[in-house]
């Protein structure tokens, strides 16, 4: 039986969230142990220390991880990590310390003070055999989002341009206003961000719903440049990404 574990960003919905709703859904449709990681005491500080708590949310994972493979001789290679914003992060730093999971998924991965850093402080390709990625509010000037604009993936998908949302009415942040220290506290740019674990939840539901064109540049794919599908055939954004 496969594990997923869900990992949540810098604020938590509800008393449960999407992380537990999406669990819920999971067992339903697969047969796969999944476990909610709440770490909302690490998480409700300041942005700053959130990063830095973030190492220990990372480490708590690749311990667990290790016991089941002490204990009941169970494989990285079963285990699958989704991550939300800085909790992509956590599962990149879970993937580091231990190697050969089979698949990390990072839902619009954190940018501030993650955007162009070294691979080793952040999610990359090398923390598991496959890392997908949806960007939904990646930064790009003159206004800035709450997500990476660069690929940290083997696969990076970019739903409608990866930086505004279609339907999503949030204010947007100006660049000359981006503090990391204060980045969180308010809620602009928080639907464009929540929309990467959103299009996950429907591709589970829906695993023929988010056909993704390969393009360099999502003007190429707005003047229809990007189209047929290469030889290989085109991935699936989201839950099925794998099968590519």
């Amino acid at each position: 039986r496969k594990t997923r574990f869900i990992v949540h960003g810098f604020r938590s919905t509800g008393k449960y969230g999407w992380v537990a709703e999406m669990c819920l859904l999971l067992v339903e449709v697969e047969d796969v142990n999944c476990i909610a990681v709440d770490w909302k005491d690490g998480a409700k500080g300041t942005y700053i220390s959130s990063v830095n708590n973030l190492r220990v949310v990372g480490a708590e994972i690749a311990y667990f991880i290790k016991t089941l493979k002490t204990m009941f001789r169970y494989s990285p290679s079963q285990i699958h990590i989704i991550g939300h914003s800085l909790g992509a992060h956590a599962a990149g730093e879970a993937g580091r310390r231990i190697r050969g999971i089979k698949r990390i998924t990072g839902l619009d991965p954190a940018g501030p003070l993650f955007e162009g850093t070294p691979p080793k402080v952040r999610l990359d390709p090398s923390d598991a055999r496959f890392v997908d990625v949806i960007h939904s509010n990646a930064a790009h000037l003159p206004v800035v989002g709450f997500g990476m604009v660069n690929t940290t993936g083997h696969l990076d998908f970019y739903p409608n341009g990866g930086t505004i949302m279609p339907g999503c009415n949030d204010r947007r942040t100006p660049v000359e206003k981006r503090d990391p220290k204060a980045l969180f506290k308010c809620a602009s740019n928080s639907c464009h961000h929540s929309r990467s674990h959103q299009f996950y939840f429907q591709s589970i539901l829906h695993p023929k719903g988010f056909l993704a064109y390969p393009c360099s540049r999502y003007d190429f794919f707005q003047l229809g440049l990007c189209f047929p599908c290469p030889s290989e055939g085109c991935p699936m954004m989201g839950h099925y990404a794998d099968q590519f």
